[in-house]
């Protein structure tokens, strides 16, 4: 299983913050890119929903 978000420190996220923070931003971050990539990593997830979904019913059958 993948390791809990919630458990992961800072420091490990210290990349990513990197590439998300705008120091102008009143939330420190620039919150425009940060939900683009949400909604991407949103959709990717449900187009592999969709798919596992639709083997699910070919071999429920």
């Amino acid at each position: 299983m993948e390791k809990d978000p919630l458990c992961t420190s800072k420091e490990e996220y210290r990349a990513i913050i990197a590439k998300i923070e705008a120091p102008n931003s009143s939330v420190g971050i620039d919150a425009q890119y940060t939900h683009a990539i949400i909604i991407t990593y949103l959709q990717g997830i449900t187009r592999r929903l969709d798919a596992l979904e639709e083997k699910f019913k070919s071999i429920k059958g």
